[in-house]
């Protein structure tokens, strides 16, 4: 009985799947009806042969991320409270966490920002007030400051945050909160696929630093076997993926992906086992994603064991840190990075000095996001008033943008699509521009 209970299965099994193949040869899935490719809108600044299936599927049935995100829910007719200060907030790890040296200057360019903001009048007399909330980092925390800054705090629109698994969480309750956020520092690509028309990113993501080193090192040098060494977390993981994908679509696979314990202090502090792989697929160039200061031992040790082959990194290792760190192993090294600070806009200029005074430092990328991004936060109240539905309206019809970090150009899914730039270490320094590559994205 079990016998012919399978064969009836396996035979209707064979007929659905007989006729599926003349459904198919009778109804092509092409037709002249359909638009061409060219006519395709585009997400995330994909070049055509590196649109997932491009080479098998010449129209897609469905296009995510390619119309604008709306929010038709009510909240627009509140009217505006009396309130003494207008508070912003802003969520950033600031302490006990590995990520402290991006959350840092991330906390000084917003408060810059709204010091400037005060000093030119507030709003409508009244003071802006900072509220700053430390991300840990713990699984879970991120939703519990955005539940404190939208009910404890009453603040008006959130700042932040930089870790990629910290901000889908953080994003998900100001879906339920309804609280606009402005992330200035996360790189994640998949953190606007959410649909969530609350967050607004002004900084380009990793999607676009990936393609545009994978047509510097395929397209322009003609590497053939290009590894990759990364962080064992979600910042690494997310970052290489549109890398690890693209190489596949041109045609040269990576071979090898090694990743690295972001407790490495505890765990592999010579990184031997990551060197070891390496000798052992004798790569091309290899590809590096990781935090400043893991990219400084990682790069030195490559260089002591003598793997001398081009790296090519993220926007993390320009910093001083890895400098610092790494030494002389550092000359040669190309990372890719979201905007170009020796661009000749004055404003940009202005606000370096004024960093540096205020702080003793230079700003970093992430502190002149975030003062772009607070200057965003403030012109949409000081358009929309003391109402968060209004801001999230502003913010919306915001683009293109012109800050300090250029023009920010958002796509349907609110994130800056403005082409991003390289670095290069010449003589302890980075040098910004070189090589000139042929394909920004």
């Amino acid at each position: 009985m079990r016998r012919v209970a399978l064969e009836f299965r396996l035979g209707a099994a064979l007929g659905v799947a007989l006729s599926l193949a003349s459904c198919l040869e009778a109804q092509p899935y092409e037709s002249a009806a359909v638009p061409a490719a060219e006519t395709l809108a585009v997400y995330g600044n994909t070049p055509e042969e590196l649109r997932p299936f491009g080479r098998f599927v010449r129209v897609p049935y469905k296009q995510h991320f390619v119309e604008p995100l709306v929010f038709t829910g009510p909240g627009r007719e509140k009217p505006e409270p009396q309130v003494k200060t207008v508070k912003i907030g802003v969520l950033a790890p600031l302490e006990r966490s590995h990520e402290a040296y991006v959350g840092q200057p991330v906390y000084w360019g917003a408060e810059l920002a709204l010091e400037e903001a005060n000093a030119a009048g507030g709003y409508r007399g009244l003071p802006y007030e900072l509220v700053v909330r430390n991300d840990t980092g713990l699984w879970g925390a991120s939703a519990n400051e955005i539940a404190a800054f939208t009910y404890e705090d009453s603040v008006w629109a959130v700042i932040g945050t930089v870790d990629g698994a910290n901000t889908h969480i953080a994003i998900r309750v100001a879906l339920k909160t309804e609280m606009p956020i402005m992330n200035v520092a996360d790189t994640d690509p998949t953190l606007v696929e959410t649909k969530i028309p609350w967050v607004f990113r002004n900084i380009a993501d990793d999607r676009q630093m990936a393609y545009t080193i994978a047509y510097h090192v395929y397209h322009e040098r003609n590497f053939q076997r290009v590894a990759i060494l990364r962080a064992n977390n979600r910042y690494g993981r997310f970052g290489v993926a549109e890398f690890v994908a693209g190489s596949v679509r041109l045609g040269r696979p990576a071979p090898i992906e090694v990743n690295y314990e972001v407790a490495y202090q505890q765990v592999n502090p010579d990184f031997s086992t990551q060197i070891e792989r390496l000798q052992r697929v004798k790569p091309d160039a290899v590809v590096l994603w990781a935090d400043a200061d893991a990219a400084g031992y990682l790069v030195r040790r490559m260089r002591e064991a003598g793997i001398t082959v081009p790296v090519f990194a993220c926007d993390r290792v320009v910093h001083p840190r890895f400098l610092e760190i790494a030494g002389p192993a550092a000359e040669g090294l190309v990372a890719a990075y979201p905007y170009d600070p020796d661009a000749d806009i004055p404003e940009l200029k202005q606000f370096q000095r004024r960093y540096r005074e205020r702080y003793g430092v230079e700003p970093t990328v992430y502190a002149a996001h975030a003062y772009d991004g607070m200057r965003m936060v403030i012109r949409a109240i000081e358009e929309a008033g003391l109402n968060r539905y209004r801001i999230r309206d502003a913010l919306a019809a915001m683009s293109p943008y012109y800050g300090v970090t250029g023009e920010m150009i958002f796509d349907d899914a609110y994130s800056d699509r403005g082409p991003v730039t390289m670095a290069t270490v010449r003589e302890g320094r980075f040098i910004f521009n070189e090589p000139k590559v042929k394909a920004r994205f």
